[in-house]
């Protein structure tokens, strides 16, 4: 909250004290999504760092990141700007709905929040070998609430 001095009546005057309070839109409750396993903890880190920050604009903004296809989007453009050499396989699903499991790849990490579970991991970029990105149920959009 904000409290300023409304200023005097005249010059010997106490000064009268007003109130004002700010007011925050009501929050979302964003449930944070967290780091299960990973090849390093260093990309663990990141992938976790970069999936709390998909996840939260997809609650806050739907409209501008609300299907699996565009948190699988940024998730790729991000990673791909340290790690140019590797293409990124993003998977997104519903949590407790399937399992997977990666652990012999160069780059993978596996993070989970309430709702959703994203397994990242990566192969060698070929240069000369155009990459398939059609992602099943890309489409979907997230549910939060």
């Amino acid at each position: 909250s904000y409290k300023g001095n409304n200023g005097s009546n005249n010059s010997n005057s106490t000064t009268q004290q007003q109130t004002k309070i700010v007011t925050s839109p009501p929050s979302i409750k964003h449930e944070r999504a967290v780091l299960t396993s990973s090849s390093t903890i260093i990309f663990g880190n990141d992938c976790e760092r970069l999936v709390n920050i998909a996840f939260r604009t997809s609650q806050t903004f739907p409209s501008m990141m609300g299907t699996y296809a565009d948190v699988s989007k940024y998730l790729r453009e991000e990673l791909s700007k340290q790690h140019s050499d590797e293409y990124f396989h993003i998977i997104i699903g519903k949590n407790h709905e399937f399992g997977y499991s990666i652990d012999d790849g160069h780059y993978f990490a596996e993070i989970q929040q309430d709702r959703y579970r994203v397994l990242i991991f990566s192969t060698k970029q070929n240069s000369h070998i155009k990459s398939d990105i059609h992602d099943a149920d890309s489409h979907i959009s997230f549910i939060w609430n």
